[in-house]
């Protein structure tokens, strides 16, 4: 989003292996332990802003050009319905399976957990696939539904889900994705 958006940003990694995010400092921010977290710095005060979906609004809402919403009631509610989707299906279900398959080390990982998540997280892809607008992007022109799905869609290939085997929609829509600018710089 911040690239899409061409807003200058710093980037502050945040090592959850080394437990950087339950730091007292980091919890000042976002008690809840988790990243991402956006620290925009406004000459009213700090605003603090956490989890990825309410990040993203936020900036469509204080950055509105270019607009990542379409201008219609109709098309910011499928918006909202693709964003409800990730929040409530896709990130519950390839979430966990990101964190067992690549942020544990192999002796931790639990395979059968890890299969059971990659099952339910190609149930969620199906079910994606089918409420898919047929053009290059998720619901029309790029919008804040794509930046939500991005990294997760990015990321499940070195989870064992071959989205080109498996879901060809979706590979060619990650293709697409990954052909514009914001993706390249956010890859930094």
């Amino acid at each position: 989003m911040l690239a899409e958006k061409n807003l200058p940003f710093e980037r502050i990694n945040v090592d959850v292996m080394k437990g950087e995010h339950k730091t007292p400092e980091f919890l000042k921010l976002n008690p809840r332990g988790k990243v991402p977290v956006l620290v925009h710095v406004t000459r009213d005060g700090d605003v603090v802003v956490y989890e990825s979906t309410v990040i993203n609004e936020y900036l469509e809402d204080a950055f509105p050009v270019p607009p990542l919403t379409p201008p219609s009631p109709a098309g910011r509610a499928r918006i909202r319905l693709f964003t409800h989707f990730y929040d409530t299906e896709l990130s519950p279900a390839a979430g966990p399976l990101i964190v067992e398959s690549l942020l544990k080390p192999a002796p931790a990982q639990r395979p059968e957990f890890i299969a059971e998540q990659r099952t339910r997280t190609r149930r969620v892809l199906a079910d994606l696939v089918h409420v898919m607008d047929p053009g290059p992007y998720l619901a029309g022109k790029y919008s804040l539904a794509d930046a939500s799905y991005t990294p997760v869609l990015a990321t499940l290939g070195m989870c064992g889900i071959d989205l080109d085997a498996e879901f060809p929609r979706l590979a060619a829509w990650l293709e697409t994705v990954k052909s514009r600018p914001s993706f390249e710089a956010s890859a930094k």
